[in-house]
């Protein structure tokens, strides 16, 4: 059985860093938002341990990645989580505001 090594790159690690701290800013933003219009959020997705456990198992799959590449793969990421906060933050004002 050949066992094989695994290399940290230093692309990797960034990337990941970079990875968990938009990712719980956003997290963390959403729930400031939530809180803010008094609701109740300790059943809701955003602040599940759930969400926080698979960030982390991402963070650690960008560590351990072996092809080049994972800062490119990051912006992707990032980008379409970005996109998803803000069409959210807007549907929900046209809807709240619609009633």
């Amino acid at each position: 059985m050949v066992l094989t090594k695994c290399f940290f790159r230093r692309e990797n690690l960034m990337a990941s860093l970079l990875f968990c701290i938009v990712s719980y800013g956003l997290l963390s933003t959403w729930l400031y938002l939530v809180h803010s219009i008094n609701e109740k959020v300790e059943s809701t997705l955003p602040s599940s341990l759930l969400i926080r456990v698979l960030i982390i198992i991402t963070a650690l799959s960008f560590i351990i990645q072996k092809k080049p590449g994972v800062f490119k793969n990051f912006i992707a990421i990032t980008f379409g989580l970005v996109l998803v906060f803000i069409h959210t933050i807007i549907v929900l004002l046209l809807l709240l505001n619609t009633f």
